[in-house]
């Protein structure tokens, strides 16, 4: 009773997590052996979706509830506006109940999103380790990263031209929004607002934010290429395979 108590305490002091330390290179290499035995290992399967989409949206749920509970920061930090967190929401709903836009939107989100977040956590709130918010920040992160290459790599989804505009649409209107909520609460979602490497902080406010928005889109473009070079490379292979059957 007393480890559960502190470990959903809302007092905070300081985060204790060190970047690239011990404990961020073992989480690293979990990634990244996860993500190689997925590839070379997992097939198309409901099963794993379900485990998969079933983790991501109970980390957002319990996360969230302990905001709730706690008060702390509710307004500037605890809603579901950051771009990892809608990604997990929404890969979570697209892998549970097999909503392809929510899968296609949360894949190009979450690859770009939980591979920055994953290898620089600056987004850490400040507690002392072990707290419920660093072990939702990195159990979320590592099934987003999970989830998003599963369905690139192994599902193979691929992004026709009613996908990018849509994507396009939510992007965009995603980020006018948050810098207007920000700049209204003070908060900082998306680092729409400040940026958390410190790069472009000196920047007019409305400058700044147009430079987010058009790194965002530009990624939005590279990511759309490689989703759909991969999805290439799967439909050659297959037929390949297929050649060779025939034959």
């Amino acid at each position: 009773m007393d480890f559960l108590k502190y470990f959903f305490r809302k007092a905070s002091k300081h985060s204790n997590f060190k970047i690239f330390g011990l404990a961020h290179l073992s989480i690293l290499c979990i990634g990244i052996l996860g993500i190689i035995s997925m590839i070379k290992r997992i097939s198309v399967s409901r099963k794993f979706e379900k485990i998969v989409g079933v983790v991501l949206l109970s980390q957002q749920i319990i996360l969230y509830t302990w905001y709730l509970l706690s008060g702390y920061n509710l307004l500037t930090e605890g809603l579901p506006l950051f771009h990892c967190r809608i990604a997990i929401i929404l890969i979570g709903i697209g892998l549970l109940f097999n909503k392809s836009i929510c899968r296609k939107l949360g894949s190009m989100w979450g690859l770009i999103g939980a591979v920055f977040a994953l290898v620089y956590p600056s987004g850490l709130d400040p507690f002392l380790f072990p707290h419920i918010t660093q072990f939702s920040f990195f159990i979320g992160h590592l099934f987003l990263l999970w989830g998003a290459v599963y369905c690139i790599f192994v599902e193979g989804i691929k992004l026709d031209k009613s996908d990018l505009k849509i994507i396009f649409y939510f992007t965009n209107i995603y980020h006018i929004s948050v810098f207007i909520l920000n700049h209204m609460i003070g908060a900082n979602y998306g680092f729409m607002r400040e940026s958390p490497i410190g790069i472009g902080n000196n920047l007019h406010p409305m400058v700044y934010g147009l430079v987010v928005i058009a790194i965002f889109n530009v990624l939005i473009v590279l990511m759309n290429a490689f989703i759909n070079s991969q999805q290439e490379d799967y439909e050659q292979e297959i037929c390949e395979i297929v050649e060779l059957e025939y034959n």
